[in-house]
């Protein structure tokens, strides 16, 4: 397992730098470029952090290791701004308690909380606030939680060769910024579904007034009709992105600033590429060890 995680690792290098092997010694970095660094593989500590940074207020987004017992202090917290991946019992609760504050606010009901371990919970921390929660479900025998209501339109893309995963139980904190927030938790769950579970595409279901939005902000276009969806007691509509054109997107836009008098996209929020390493490679760890 560490050795495929090394050759994910290493083929993103080449793919970001162009080169075919790992950088000559280079002059001692900077303070900031120690901060976008995490530990070498078979030397990370512990804990389930994937993505470390200082508070959105800040918005100079930069990468660092935390230790566990850091992130379980308040005060080394406040500040921070974290995407974890959720193992713990506490972590399941936060999670849980933001998706039922913002579906319940919206009249949904309130969707089970899936803990197979088909299902990666990621949750979006700043400033010791729980911001933003997203699932990531994995195609299997079982099939995705999305059959239930689309069984037809993805048994096509299963027929076709794709390789699935679901997007479930997205909540957001509107009173954090929210494009940061579901940027990173957007990026994390695509590292994690295509690069490292080879994934091709990913579905979401979402209240059809949002399917623009998805649309213009991640390249995610309509593949089913509008449905009434008993699991959150609202409309659905079933919305399918390639991760192919994700990639293109976090890689011609990711980090940049947008041109003058122009508005930024979820994809300029997202890692620039030498964070995109880090996570990625946080990532595997955790994902090894599961």
């Amino acid at each position: 397992m560490k050795e495929s995680i090394r050759k994910i690792v290493r083929k993103l290098h080449r793919e970001i730098t162009g080169t075919a092997s790992a950088p000559s010694k280079r002059k001692r970095p900077s303070r900031r470029r120690k901060r976008a660094m995490v530990a070498p593989i078979g030397n990370v500590t512990t804990g389930q952090t994937v993505f470390d940074d200082r508070s959105l207020r800040f918005r100079s987004l930069t990468l660092a290791e935390a230790d566990l017992s850091d992130l379980t202090r308040p005060s080394t917290l406040d500040g921070a701004f974290k995407i974890r991946v959720v193992k713990r019992t506490h972590a399941h609760r936060d999670a849980v308690a933001l998706v039922q504050r913002k579906y319940a606010g919206r009249g949904y009901a309130i969707p089970a909380l899936d803990h197979t371990p088909r299902v990666l919970t990621f949750i979006a921390y700043d400033e010791g606030q729980v911001v933003g929660t997203v699932g990531v479900g994995l195609d299997s025998g079982r099939g995705l939680s999305a059959d239930e209501l689309y069984r037809a339109e993805i048994d096509r893309l299963r027929a076709a060769g794709c390789r699935l995963c679901e997007f479930t139980r997205l909540a957001v904190d509107r009173t954090a910024a929210t494009k940061p927030v579901l940027a990173g938790l957007f990026h994390t769950s695509y590292l994690y579904a295509s690069r490292i579970c080879g994934c091709t595409h990913a579905v979401i279901e979402v209240n059809p007034r949002h399917v623009a939005f998805y649309g213009k902000e991640l390249k995610f276009d309509p593949i089913g009709p509008e449905r009434p969806n008993a699991r959150v007691n609202a409309p659905a509509v079933l919305l399918c992105a390639s991760f192919e054109s994700i990639a293109h997107g976090l890689a011609k836009y990711a980090g940049r600033h947008p041109p003058p008098g122009s508005k930024r996209s979820l994809f300029h929020y997202g890692f620039p590429p030498e964070e995109e390493v880090g996570v990625l490679t946080r990532l595997c760890e955790l994902v090894a060890r599961r």
